[in-house]
């Protein structure tokens, strides 16, 4: 894993339709979401519309398969998350989840989560 996102890897966040976030609980139970995301480049931070709780050693994880393997693509990156309830970066999360998918355009947001990338790794790009 790297802790430098390339160009390509940005890129890619930020046109993926949909990440997995991947974390575990006290006893080891993981639980994995699929859930819709708006990647904010310049903070290196993936904003998500969900309630939850902040966790260690979460993951978040972007692929795009195909039946021809050597088209294969994807990043896998570890993360911290926070909860944004309020101010000017849950007005950008807001801006960017509304901008990329429609759905939420008429979504009251009362918070996102922020997952900022500590290090990544990518496949494909």
């Amino acid at each position: 894993m790297h802790t430098r996102l390339s160009q390509k890897e940005k890129r890619y966040l930020d046109r993926a339709r949909v990440c997995r976030v991947a974390t575990a609980d006290g006893r080891g139970t993981p639980h994995v979401a699929p859930l819709c995301h708006a990647f904010d480049a310049a903070r290196r931070t993936a904003y998500i519309a969900t309630e939850g709780r902040t966790a260690r050693n979460l993951r978040l994880e972007c692929d795009d398969y195909f039946e021809n393997w050597s088209r294969l693509r994807g990043l896998v990156a570890q993360v911290r998350a926070r909860i944004v309830r309020r101010g000017p970066e849950l007005d950008r999360a807001v801006r960017l989840l509304k901008k990329k998918y429609k759905q939420y355009r008429d979504y009251d947001f009362d918070g996102a989560i922020a997952l900022r990338i500590e290090r990544a790794t990518s496949w494909g790009l």
